[in-house]
């Protein structure tokens, strides 16, 4: 009767240990298929050799934002809608680097943990997306330009 109950019980986590692995692989596959095919766009329609950063940004619309080193060695990012054209090119030196968006992080929510800083597009317009949790534990979406660091807008779950 022991064996029994340990086989059961062993089956049991082995079942749910599966079905957790196969959920994580398909939530991951479809954005590492994005990120794939925004390499491969990044190379096949603009001047960059040499793919750096890759942020797909899931807004209003869809944006593969490609962040690459050109042939002369120029930083430059392309925005790349669900079209897979090219609606915007900035050099990276247009805009405020990725290491100092924090600075202009300007809200009251006082942030308590950084989830992530990437690349995103609204109207027509580059931005900065900085996801955080604030001190009532509030998950938030803080949205700068990315050449100026003005506020665009917030959104707080």
């Amino acid at each position: 009767m022991k064996k029994w109950i340990i086989s059961i019980l062993v089956i049991g986590i082995g079942i749910v240990l599966w079905q957790s692995i196969s959920t994580y692989q398909s939530a991951t596959s479809s954005l590492k298929q994005d990120e794939r095919r925004a390499a491969q766009l990044a190379y096949e329609l603009s001047d960059i050799t040499k793919v750096e950063q890759i942020d797909i940004y899931r807004g209003t619309t869809f944006y593969m934002i490609v962040q690459g080193l050109t042939a002369s060695d120029e930083t430059i990012v392309i925005w790349i809608d669900e079209e897979e054209k090219i609606v915007e090119t900035k050099n990276s030196s247009d805009g405020i680097p990725r290491e100092e968006v924090l600075n202009y992080l300007q809200t009251d929510r006082n942030p308590q943990k950084i989830h992530s800083i990437s690349l995103a597009m609204e109207n027509n317009l580059p931005l900065w997306e900085i996801k955080f949790t604030d001190a009532a534990n509030r998950y938030n979406l803080y949205y700068i330009t990315f050449e100026k660091g003005e506020f665009f807008q917030r959104i707080t779950f």
